[in-house]
């Protein structure tokens, strides 16, 4: 296993900082977004960095030569506190590691990490209530102010939902600033699929005032 150790920042809000040398070094030029992974039992924070966005992906912001990535929420998982200054990287084959000082003895499985904000896609969140929760890019695309209600559509060959927004549908879309909320507890009912045991979230197709959705109620994915 090839293992290589870097230096690099972390400020206070938890956003690591890549420096000049490391954009070099690592390549991060060619790299627009990063997957992240945690190992509560080791205290691990894993960085798989990424080409293409998936629903999961965090975004790295380019700063002034330097490159930056959020990594509070991960941190939170493995209960390692945020603090500004230097800090150190390892590299082992295609993850970069942030280590906790209270290193592991043991270390446990990489679990998936997240982002709530999608770097770029459409995304919606069903919790175990059978509430749905649209972000900021789908009641922009949308216009869930001025169309705030919805009529809905099932098919079940393709498992998918298809949602159509108007003034006039058959239930109400409630938006409260960079959001928008649906009980659909009732309408899974209807189409006998069950409520989700966790929280989940996925992207979504928004063509015009219809969104589309697929549900697979045996693979959920879990939010973080």
């Amino acid at each position: 296993m090839a293992i290589n150790t870097f230096q690099a920042r972390m400020d206070i809000r938890g956003f690591l900082r890549f420096t000049e040398d490391l954009v070099s070094t690592l390549k991060l030029k060619s790299f627009s977004y990063a997957d992240l992974w945690v190992d509560p039992v080791g205290g691990r924070v894993g960085i798989t960095l990424a080409k293409k966005l998936k629903e999961t992906s965090f975004r790295m912001l380019p700063s002034n030569g330097t490159y930056l990535l959020y990594l509070k929420g991960a941190m939170n998982v493995i209960n390692m506190p945020v603090k500004s200054g230097q800090i150190v990287l390892t590299k082992e084959n295609d993850k970069i590691i942030l280590q906790s000082k209270k290193s592991a003895k043991k270390v446990g499985p990489w679990i998936p990490f997240a982002c709530r904000n999608s770097a770029g896609l459409p995304m919606i969140s069903i919790d175990t209530r059978g509430t749905l929760i649209l972000d900021r890019r789908c009641i922009d695309a949308l216009q869930t102010i001025e169309n705030n209600t919805l009529t809905p559509a099932y098919d079940a060959k393709k498992k998918e939902f298809i949602l159509t927004f108007s003034k006039n549908g058959l239930i109400n879309v409630r938006t409260i600033e960079s959001h928008a909320s649906i009980s659909f507890m009732g309408t899974l009912s209807s189409y006998g699929i069950p409520l989700p045991s966790v929280r989940i979230r996925t992207s979504v197709s928004i063509s015009g005032k219809t969104l589309t959705f697929k549900v697979t109620p045996l693979t959920l994915k879990v939010d973080r």
